[in-house]
């Protein structure tokens, strides 16, 4: 799999294998799961303090609405230029605008809470490398929560470089 740049407004990603472009497929719908605990990761309470109800109140009312919006734009994004794969020799090729950067950056950051929550990973697991072999969905998850960090590492660097 190869991550290039065009002229600096398009990013593009070929050769990539048809696992990895399934699991690409994934992302905007990994939020949709009914999951009360990627929930909680997503849109955690201000505080735990049982005098600050009006602030948990306040919060709920005012900022996590802003949130869903936000992360549900970003998810669009995504699933929008996910309709771009094309099938080319030796895997599949997309490419999107770079402006699509920091949407794809969320909605891979939102892929990976949904994820370590839907499937009970913690931070000592998810600090380990991917797993050597895949008997399950729990390692199936790790791996598909390695292979986002990476496409993030891209992102932020060709950030970086912008």
């Amino acid at each position: 799999m190869e991550f290039y740049s065009v002229l600096g407004n398009r990013l593009g990603m070929r050769e990539v294998p048809p696992l990895l472009a399934g699991l690409m497929r994934q992302i905007p719908g990994l939020f949709e799961r009914d999951n009360d605990a990627a929930e909680e990761r997503l849109f955690p309470s201000p505080t735990q303090d049982p005098h600050e109800q009006g602030l948990r109140e306040d919060w709920k009312a005012h900022v996590e609405p802003e949130l869903h919006t936000l992360f549900l734009s970003a998810r669009q994004v995504v699933e929008a230029d996910l309709r771009g794969f094309q099938e080319s020799e030796g895997g599949y090729t997309l490419e999107f605008p770079a402006a699509h950067a920091e949407s794809w950056l969320n909605a891979l950051n939102q892929a990976r809470i949904c994820l370590a929550a839907q499937h009970n990973l913690d931070e000592v697991e998810l600090s380990q490398s991917g797993p050597l072999t895949i008997l399950s969905e729990r390692d199936l998850a790790k791996l598909q929560i390695h292979f986002f960090a990476a496409l993030q590492q891209w992102l932020v660097e060709v950030l970086d470089v912008a």
